[in-house]
């Protein structure tokens, strides 16, 4: 049976838009997008499980059947965008060669993007497209600019299928986890490895610290595993602590 769709104009959007960038790595458009979280006054709010944004309804009918959750409309001006707040942290996806993850440092500020880069040199603005960009080569170096307000943050996009419903088209996933862009040198070799699509595991990972003066802190983070990733990461995550 198919879910109706619940309008919800309540809800406060994300300042990246949900239903205007779906963009894929590789440039082509996406069918839907992975969230870790929602916005609420301006504030992003955790969620326990994985939340996604769409433009075609149908995709969030067979998202909602698959992993749970009652596709609900959102009001979005003059875009149309469906959101689905599945019941599932834990998704089996398919991805198709390195092409599928990609990194990029970006720094906002009064609303746009003024320095974007690979992180040796620069991507935009088209003016300095091409020259040295100045960032620490450490990616843990990088974190203390970022942190200092001196530096910009990770943009790790992943575009993947889904493995229960391949032909639904590609979806994608945009991150600012430092865990996971210390994870994407381990992520891609695997990838580079693989004869065909490989099979993998998107997961919204519960994580639960103590700090050194004592005070419980947890936190979600996207995880994605293909293969041996997990054991091949245990080094290069350090990056990011």
């Amino acid at each position: 049976m198919a879910h109706h769709l619940h309008h919800n104009p309540s809800r406060d959007q994300t300042p990246d838009g949900d239903g205007a960038d779906l963009t894929g790595v590789s440039g082509s458009h996406s069918v839907g997008r992975f969230h870790v979280a929602r916005q609420r006054g301006g504030r992003p709010i955790a969620m326990s499980a994985w939340r996604v944004t769409t433009e075609d309804p149908a995709v969030a009918d067979a998202l909602g059947r698959l992993y749970g959750g009652v596709p609900q409309l959102m009001d979005t001006g003059d875009e149309r965008v469906v959101e689905v707040l599945t019941c599932c942290d834990r998704v089996p996806v398919l991805l198709e060669g390195s092409e599928a993850v990609s990194l990029r440092m970006v720094m906002r500020g009064g609303g746009r993007a003024f320095h974007v880069c690979d992180g040796a040199w620069f991507l935009e603005p088209a003016s300095a497209r091409g020259s040295l960009c100045g960032c620490p080569v450490r990616l843990a170096d990088r974190k203390v600019a970022a942190q200092a307000g001196r530096g910009p943050m990770p943009e790790v996009r992943i575009g993947f299928r889904l493995a229960a419903r391949p032909e639904l088209g590609v979806f994608s996933l945009v991150s600012t986890s430092w865990e996971l862009a210390a994870e994407l040198p381990a992520l891609t070799a695997a990838l580079d490895v693989a004869a065909g699509p490989a099979s993998g595991v998107l997961r919204y990972e519960l994580v639960e610290i103590t700090t050194r003066s004592g005070v419980a802190v947890s936190y979600r983070r996207p995880v994605i595993e293909v293969g041996n990733t997990r054991t091949l990461v245990q080094d290069a995550v350090r990056l990011a602590a």
